[in-house]
């Protein structure tokens, strides 16, 4: 590398004002301008150093920056920008005559220094406060940081930092310093070289090292990678001559090999041999493992065939199983399938069981789809049937007459019909149970509740008095929380009660009656002395008015009427059958006729006098207490 010849800086043109000011370069290329009176420097163009023109475009909105080599313009209102000129601007800058610029010392890359300082002492600019704003991309401003290191002011050893750098790396290596120097080693030869000061910094001298014994190691690095690519078929054959390197093989073995072969003699230090054996010994590994894969792919799909052609079922046991595998024909001729070992056949055993046991599961729930589907369609008709009661169209009195028209168009009740189990009237019997439940229970708890605040329930008219009393602070809370629905319900049901206990209680009376005055027409039919039968109960009355039946109807309502209806009958009843009993030729009954007479004795009426009983005692067996 030659040794670059410095040049000195470029000259003003005559009669050109000279500017204190100068202009740098930092290692980014950014420009920046050094007051060597003042020892201050600033990121931005002096004014006194500014044309005409670009003092008249900072009377406007838009500025210029540089991004490389071109330039770019951003409104700094809108923070637009673009890479032309906008129109305005440029018709604005056209109005402005040109006149030329003070003159600014040629641009050097030393740092300036003061009068006092001599040319081996560097001087780093100090930026002024106003100019020392964060350093972003294109902005203009700087960051208050040190800048890199500009060239000497004076004379000028290299005209640019490039060839300060070469002149530097030329020194390098005229010393000779190779790949692994470090930098303590190298400066004891390098300090009194006139060279050592192309860089004014001890950070530009190191770095600079480093870039060198950098490219140094890269250039090494690609002759070592290219003389291991010529040797590596040479080594090869070798180590087929003495034995191929097995997956498992050390360093140590492989330099056994080689030591006496002419190619050993051919690297130029251990370690060159032992990076190509690293490499010949990944290369042989990754053989060994793709043939491992082979091999084990092939022994997989081999038992994974066996496997699926037995009838395996979910209650398979592996010993039964693994007897049959290494009884089989494939593996007594595959010697591949005879080294798997039993671990893995297991392992394909367990995968072919998940296999049958999901088949299994799927066949069991193909077959219960449609008991779920039945199951769901009943859920679904017990849902709507709560629907129902909720809206209260469902109660405790409701009929499957007056419900089914509700639900005879819902889908519900439809899908029903394809169910094979428990019909949706069943359903609905059922649902109706447990409704007639819980009402009977409510209902008991109402009328206990109503008879301690004896409130009647035996008409329409009770309803507002009934209903107040279920609303009370004392009402039970199961009975203030119902509906009023369900309360009208309830109110209704203890109505049709009471009405119905009315009924069957005239019901019994009036079969009391009946059944005294029959004991009565009975007991007129044996008086003694007989009664008249055409006199008037009143003529009779005295006569029988101390009969125990005629008692009785005394003490009953209505009793004195039953009685007279029974003396009548009975006197209707003798003439009808006196009218119906034939005389004989001499005016005279025979003897078998007396035996239809009412006044006949009872051994002549029955056959068997033991077993006759008294029909009065037999009616009040059925009587119904009151």
């Amino acid at each position: 590398m030659a040794d670059p010849s410095p040049r000195p800086a470029g000259s003003p043109a005559p009669g050109q004002v000279v500017s204190a000011w100068v202009e740098y370069k930092s290692a980014k290329g950014r420009p920046y301008w050094y007051h060597a009176r003042e020892r201050r420097s600033v990121w931005d163009k002096p004014d006194e150093l500014k044309t005409a023109r670009e003092r008249a475009m900072e009377t406007t909105k838009w500025r210029e920056y540089k991004s490389g080599e071109r330039s770019y313009y951003v409104n700094t209102e809108t923070k637009a920008s673009t890479w032309t000129m906008p129109a305005d601007l440029k018709a604005f800058l056209d109005t402005i005559p040109d006149e030329p610029a003070p003159a600014v010392p040629g641009r050097a890359r030393a740092s300036p220094a003061s009068g006092e300082a001599s040319p081996s002492t560097p001087h780093t600019p100090t930026f002024t406060q106003a100019s020392a704003a964060p350093d972003t991309a294109g902005t203009g401003t700087a960051v208050v940081r040190s800048a890199p290191a500009p060239t000497r002011t004076g004379t000028l050893m290299y005209a640019s930092q490039e060839e300060a750098e070469n002149a530097f790396m030329a020194m390098l290596q005229a010393k000779g310093i190779g790949a692994h120097a470090t930098w303590e080693q190298v400066l004891r030869d390098i300090i009194t070289e006139p060279r050592y000061k192309a860089l004014r910094t001890l950070e530009e001298r190191k770095a600079t090292f480093k870039k060198y014994i950098e490219e140094l190691q890269e250039v090494e690095k690609a002759r070592r990678k290219e003389k291991l690519a010529e040797m590596r078929p040479h080594v090869l054959r070798a180590l087929q001559q003495n034995g191929s390197l097995k997956p498992y093989a050390s360093y140590p073995t492989f330099k056994k090999k080689l030591e006496r072969h002419p190619v050993w003699r051919d690297f130029d230090d251990e370690g060159q041999a032992q990076e190509l054996f690293e490499a010949i010994r990944r290369d042989v590994r990754s053989k060994d493992e793709a043939r491992k894969k082979s091999v084990h792919q092939h022994s997989r799909a081999t038992l994974s065939s066996l496997l699926e052609a037995m009838d395996l079922t979910p209650m398979s046991r592996w010993r039964d199983v693994h007897r049959v595998l290494v009884d089989s024909e494939q593996v007594r001729r595959d010697v591949r399938l005879q080294k798997v070992p039993p671990v893995e056949m297991l392992a394909l055993f367990e995968e072919r069981m998940a296999t049958v046991e999901k088949d299994a599961e799927r066949a069991l729930a193909t077959r219960e789809e449609p008991v779920r589907r039945e199951r769901e369609a009943r859920d679904a008709f017990r849902a709507l049937l709560q629907e129902h009661v909720d809206a209260g169209t469902l109660h405790a009195r409701c009929t499957w007459a007056t419900f089914y028209p509700q639900v005879r168009d819902d889908e519900r009740f439809t899908a029903m019909a394809e169910t094979h189990g428990s019909s949706a009237q069943t359903l609905f019997y059922d649902r109706l149970d447990q409704l007639e439940r819980e009402f009977a229970v409510h209902r008991r708890t109402i009328q206990a509740h109503m008879r301690q605040q004896q409130v009647p329930a035996t008409q329409p008219s009770d309803w507002d008095a009934w209903h107040a009393a279920c609303c009370a602070n004392n009402a039970p809370r199961v009975v203030a929380e119902l509906p009023t629905r369900v309360q009208r319900a309830l109110f209704d049901e203890c109505v049709y009660q009471a009405e119905r206990e009315a009924r069957e209680a005239r019901r019994r009376v009036e079969r009391r009656l009946r059944h005294y005055a029959d004991d009565l027409r009975y007991a007129f039919k044996h008086a003694h002395p007989p009664l008249d039968v055409h006199a008037s109960f009143d003529d009779i009355y005295e006569q029988v008015r101390a009969m125990p039946e005629m008692q009785e109807l005394l003490r009953m309502d209505g009793g004195m009427d039953a009685a007279r209806g029974a003396w009548d009958k009975y006197v209707r009843r003798q003439a009808e059958r006196h009218a119906e009993v034939p005389l004989s030729a001499s005016g005279t009954r025979t003897r078998t006729e007396y035996a239809d007479l009412d006044d006949a004795e009872p051994e002549r009426k029955r056959k068997d006098a033991a077993r006759a009983e008294d029909p009065r005692a037999v009616r009040r067996r059925t009587e119904y207490d009151m």
